[in-house]
């Protein structure tokens, strides 16, 4: 009997089953699925990307959604998400490699000259939009992002987040913009280590998104001072935005899938029709209550406009506050 492997410790769900992908299930002249799936994990254990791909793992394992095959996820951290994305795009034709999206994967190829964007993947779907938070420590004297943009305006503060030019920095770089301030963004490697800056003190405060902190403020270790998304979340509705704050910008980050290039169109209908079952179980429904994402969905052709729009606007903005020439 197949068991599903993992490179690191998953949580455990209790099986149950959906009927219809017991078995690999024949899609024109391709039975699929027959072989053992790589799910690459494109950074470290702990973070927002690596919690999404282990619950959608989780799901197709629980329910038999991949059959009786085996599944293999694996964490290849490094460069803000190239070198994992990388390993996917040299899998050029395979239809058994795939891995999950992030803002860095429309923001590392904009920074860093790597072999790959966007456009040199099988777009499967988008899953859910993922908004950012700015948090400072529960005894921060920090008690609102204006005692925060107040402290800045006299003081050298500091900032964490993952990566250089990523997501986090487009948010902390937004932040400075919109309310004319300055501070020192500190990037690290993944959502775990930038955590860890803040519950150090090696930072101020940090932009994480909701799935990496929400550990830690539910202890009542960190506060979150600000929300990224133009409208309140429905799980931390104690938590303003920026906008209603007087800070005219609001972020949020595409979750999604993707498989190589080349892929068979049959497989990649499979993956639409599979992640369409996925999105629908009570344990993804839980998974987008509790990280406070929205769960909007879009599927192949429509997720690849959606990620070349996702592209210009992330260019645009990471020329506007001089993270790119």
């Amino acid at each position: 009997m197949h068991k599903l492997k993992i490179i690191t410790p998953i949580a455990t769900i209790a099986a149950l089953s959906i009927a219809g992908h017991a078995t690999a299930q024949q899609n024109g002249d391709i039975a699929y699925p027959e072989e053992t799936l790589n799910w690459t994990v494109a950074f470290g254990p702990g973070g927002g990307n690596d919690l999404m791909s282990r619950t959608v793992v989780e799901i197709l394992n629980k329910y038999d959604l991949y059959g009786d095959q085996d599944i293999i996820v694996e964490n290849r951290e490094g460069g803000s998400g190239a070198v994992g994305w990388s390993f996917v795009k040299n899998q050029q034709g395979n239809n058994y490699h795939i891995t999950s999206t992030s803002g860095n994967f429309i923001a590392t190829p904009l920074v860093s000259n790597t072999d790959w964007n966007y456009a040199d993947f099988t777009p499967v779907g988008l899953l859910a939009n993922d908004a950012m938070f700015f948090v400072v420590p529960e005894d921060s004297e920090f008690e609102t992002m204006e005692d925060f943009v107040e402290a800045a305006e006299s003081e050298r503060l500091t900032v964490g987040g993952i990566g250089a030019a990523g997501p986090d920095r487009v948010v902390a770089g937004l932040l400075m913009e919109s309310a004319d301030i300055e501070f020192e963004y500190v990037p690290s490697q993944d959502g775990g280590q930038v955590v860890t800056s803040l519950t150090s003190g090696s930072v101020d405060a940090i932009v994480s998104n909701p799935s990496e902190v929400a550990g830690q403020i539910e202890a009542g270790n960190f506060r979150a001072l600000g929300y990224t998304e133009a409208e309140r979340s429905d799980i931390y509705p104690d938590v303003p935005t920026f906008v209603e704050q007087g800070y005219d910008f609001s972020f949020s980050l595409p979750r999604g899938v993707v498989l190589p290039g080349g892929v068979d169109e049959e497989v990649q209908e499979w993956w639409i029709d599979t992640m369409k079952e996925v999105v629908e179980t009570s344990e993804w429904k839980d998974y987008l209550k509790t990280n406070g994402l929205s769960g909007n969905t879009i599927w192949g052709d429509d997720f690849s406009d959606y990620l070349e729009n996702t592209s210009g606007q992330f260019e645009k903005t990471l020329k506007d506050i001089g993270a790119t020439e």
